[in-house]
């Protein structure tokens, strides 16, 4: 993930978490609907809280694996994201 711009929108998260998995894929890995995981990404339905925590959670496990100062810098614009999304 070096070089990868950090979210800044839950349509960017959805879309950094999906990689490249088809919605299909993803949908059942976080055990929504697909047509909701859709609207998700283009950002006309907010996703649920769980959603975006297993979003947070698989970002972080692929910084997780990158090397150097990146990976503090992921773990704090998570936190920072986590933030306004409870606000």
């Amino acid at each position: 993930m070096t070089g990868t711009r950090f979210p800044c929108s839950q349509k960017e998260l959805l879309r950094l978490a999906r990689g490249n998995a088809t919605q299909k894929e993803f949908a059942v890995r976080l055990k929504v609907d697909k047509s909701c995981l859709s609207r998700y990404e283009a950002g006309k339905l907010g996703a649920p809280v769980r959603v975006i925590d297993d979003c947070l959670q698989i970002v972080a496990e692929r910084f997780a694996q990158s090397t150097g100062p990146q990976l503090a810098q992921a773990l704090e614009h998570a936190k920072l994201m986590v933030k306004l999304l409870e606000q």
